[in-house]
């Protein structure tokens, strides 16, 4: 039996590293407990995509405020993490765009719309009556991998202990009573415990039955032979992600949600299938003629922890368990800002910089997160 943390994290994906190292800079004793490794889970696969740009208020402030974490990075840790790109985001219902555009500059995102013309110009692309664009000139991707171990590294010289283990609640009458460590034949203690294990959840919390699927995200590299920036096209549903001067990865924005419920039989490594690939290139070349030219190379797959909004759950469902799952793709571009709710949570009872609406009884209550005009929060 160990004991003397004030906090367990559980993962040390993105999310669980940036938390213990922002319960670190509040002092808190921490001992973070993941079975592979630091980003050795799906924050390895994902795409980094960082920006401010969402349609639900509240997720957008959050956004806003990890988005500029994400810039000043360097600032403080000495290692640039950010590629600054550009995001182009294409609808064709003006009442939306222009709500969403309105909404993100109250909250200080620098947008602004763009008309067809102006879409043509920045991206040599085909641009039908009625479509909008909103650009959002800071957005770009980070480094995983590299983010992720830079805060660990740094969250330990804070004096946060890191421990490789397979991990288990153990909860009893509603109450949790520790975590397990399986293979040191070990029980640690705290005063909290943080899940943050993405995909793997259901196993580590087989007990509280949470409505979440691992749904399979598929990833095509292409070369496109040109630089892009960010594009988000939601009237062909698909996404571009530049890698470099001349690559990108891709994928579509609405994936069909196929599941994957054991994340340790997952193989991250299959390219998509052709016909994916084909379908995603194909789309693209809806919006861009001279795609006809690109030359797809591969890609890899990820697993997305997905609840009914595609929004994630940040809760405390019991007294000192603290949950931040069911992250729906979005894990990482919200990382800062979830450690800053749930040490806000842990320190004060609550969060105070932003407002929790990521309750678990909203499924149950019927409230679930939209953005403007009830559209997809993202």
């Amino acid at each position: 039996m160990r004991e003397g943390f004030d906090v367990v994290v559980v993962g040390a994906g993105s999310t669980g590293s940036t938390t213990a190292y922002y319960l670190a800079r509040e002092g808190f004793r921490v001992l973070v407990v993941d079975s592979r490794g630091v980003a050795q889970g799906m924050t390895a696969y994902s795409l980094g995509l960082v920006r401010s740009y969402y349609t639900n208020e509240d997720v957008a402030r959050m956004s806003h405020y990890s988005h500029e974490f994400f810039m000043n990075f360097s600032k403080e840790f000495g290692v640039n993490v950010f590629t600054k790109t550009g995001l182009l985001v294409i609808g064709n219902n003006e009442a939306n765009m222009r709500a969403i555009h309105d909404m993100l500059r109250k909250i200080g995102a620098r947008v602004r719309l763009m008309g067809g013309g102006e879409i043509r110009e920045l991206l040599d692309a085909e641009v039908m009556d009625g479509e909008l664009g909103i650009y959002e000139e800071d957005a770009g991707y980070a480094d995983t991998g590299l983010y992720t171990n830079t805060i660990m590294r740094r969250a330990m010289e804070l004096g946060v202990e890191f421990v490789i283990d397979d991990a288990r609640a153990l909860i009893k009458n509603n109450e949790v009573r520790g975590i397990e460590l399986v293979k040191s034949h070990d029980t640690i203690r705290a005063e909290h415990y943080v899940i943050a294990t993405g995909v793997w959840t259901p196993k580590v919390l087989p007990q509280l039955n949470l409505p979440i699927r691992n749904i399979i995200e598929r990833i095509v590299r292409v070369d496109t032979g040109r630089p892009l920036p960010n594009v988000f096209d939601y009237v062909n549903n698909f996404y571009i992600r530049p890698e470099g001067s001349s690559n990108a990865l891709m994928g579509l924005l609405y994936p069909p949600e196929d599941v994957w419920q054991d994340p340790d039989t997952f193989n991250p490594l299959a390219p998509p299938s052709l016909d994916y690939s084909l379908d995603v290139m194909e789309r693209a070349a809806k919006r861009f003629r001279w795609f006809e030219g690109a030359r797809l190379m591969g890609g890899w797959q990820g697993l997305y922890d997905v609840t009914p909004d595609w929004m994630p759950i940040i809760d405390e469902p019991i007294k000192k368990l603290i949950l931040c799952v069911g992250l729906s793709g979005h894990g990482f571009k919200l990382a800062p800002a979830f450690a800053l709710m749930i040490t806000e949570m842990i320190k004060y009872g609550e969060s105070r910089t932003f407002r929790n609406t990521f309750a678990l009884d909203r499924f149950r209550m019927g409230r679930l997160i939209r953005g403007v005009n009830e559209v997809a929060a993202f």
